[in-house]
Order: structure tokens, then sequence, then C-alpha cells
């Protein structure tokens, strides 16, 4: 099997008043998009039960506490 040269994550950051810090972090694949669920659901415009993915659930979570939060994503090497 093929040994990636890239790890690839989506980043949660926050602003404190000291510059972007790293809150949380989500392996991904290379196109940026993971499939973990969170088992929170929802019903969307069309009347269909929808699953949040664990991303946009713990994005939520953190804009409830009032600072700046943003979703960054980002290229490691191994």
């Amino acid at each position: 099997m093929k040994v990636n040269k890239y790890t690839y994550y989506k980043v949660i950051q926050q602003n404190y008043g000291q510059g972007w810090e790293d809150v949380s972090h989500y392996e991904t694949k290379s196109d940026f998009i993971n499939h973990e669920k969170s088992g929170k659901t929802y019903v969307d415009k069309f009347g269909k039960l929808r699953e949040l993915s664990l991303i946009t659930h713990d994005l939520r979570e953190y804009r409830l506490t009032g600072y700046p939060t943003r979703l960054i994503n980002r290229k490691e090497l191994n």
C-alpha cells in the first residue's frame, strides 16, 4: 500500500486576543472531507433527517463561546 507524503487536517482556531490558536484538529483525506458523524440529527430544508458531521457540530459549540472562530485546512509533511 502506498504511504502518503502528507497528512491532511481540518483545524478549528479561535482568537483570544493573542492571535489565532488551534483548539481542535481532525484528520481528513486529501480532499479535506471528513466523514465522521457526531450522532446529532437535524431536518434539512427538504424534510429529510440528516446527521451532523463531527466537525460541524464542534464548530457550532466553539462559536457559542463568543470568541472569533474559524475553520482552516492544513497539510503537513509526514
